[in-house]
């Protein structure tokens, strides 16, 4: 072998080297860019589902909080209810019955009242709406409160107190409700002393015991004292 062949070995190999060395850098440069893609890609989603997250937690103690001041409106609707039926028990016991008969409280004259429809409340820049409906109770024979069959209990009502929270257009997006059954906490004595009309003799035209022998007035035809001699017979059923 020639020196000239020897120096085109060298230079050959040297080539080479410098070739490979090449190809080696140039693919360190295309790792290195495709690790900062899947860097960007892996961030770009854990950000996503972060944002995700706290939206959610941001909606559930927004939510939270819009059920507990509807749970206080269900709560202080129910004492007042409390405070009526103490009264009075016509002021409960005379309200139309049914899920269809809304009402809500008020307070006139430095007391609760009842008025119908619903109740629409603006609490921290939310929109609530509140109302109540009151319900006949049935017993069993034993005195236990029964949904179907029973008797009809005059002396209690069952109120359900319903208040929602509503989206800007007005539409409910969730409720709270709170179930109350209410007591006669007093009886009224009435005397009879005439029969007669509302406002005539014994039968006061307001009031617990208002017109409460109406019914029995001496010309309402619902009174017999022909037979037998010396009774009084009522005949309504």
């Amino acid at each position: 072998m020639t020196f000239d062949d020897k120096n085109s070995n060298v230079r050959y190999r040297m080539l080479h080297m410098k070739s490979q060395k090449s190809k080696v850098k140039r693919w360190e440069k295309g790792f290195s860019l495709f690790e900062v893609l899947i860097a960007i890609s892996v961030f770009a989603v854990i950000g996503v589902v972060a944002a995700q997250l706290i939206g959610i937690s941001l909606q559930s103690d927004k939510t939270s909080g819009q059920k507990t001041v509807a749970l206080q409106l269900t709560q202080e609707t129910a004492e007042a209810l409390d405070s009526l039926a103490g009264e009075s028990w016509q002021n409960i016991y005379g309200l139309s019955k049914g899920s269809a008969n809304h009402y809500y409280t008020v307070v006139s004259g430095s007391k609760w009242a009842t008025s119908t429809g619903d109740e629409l409340l603006t609490i921290n820049a939310g929109s609530y709406k509140r109302y109540f409906y009151i319900e006949n109770v049935s017993r069993s024979s034993g005195g236990a409160i029964v949904v179907s069959g029973g008797n009809n209990d005059p002396s209690t009502q069952k109120a359900t107190v319903v208040a929602s929270w509503q989206n800007d257009g007005g539409v409910d997006i969730g409720f709270a409700t709170t179930t109350k059954y209410l007591m006669r906490a007093r009886n009224t004595a009435a005397t009879q002393t005439s029969w007669a009309y509302s406002g005539q003799g014994s039968n006061p035209s307001s009031g617990e015991t208002a017109d409460f022998n109406s019914d029995y007035a001496s010309d309402a035809g619902n009174i017999s004292t022909s037979t037998p001699s010396g009774s009084l017979t009522l005949t309504q059923q």
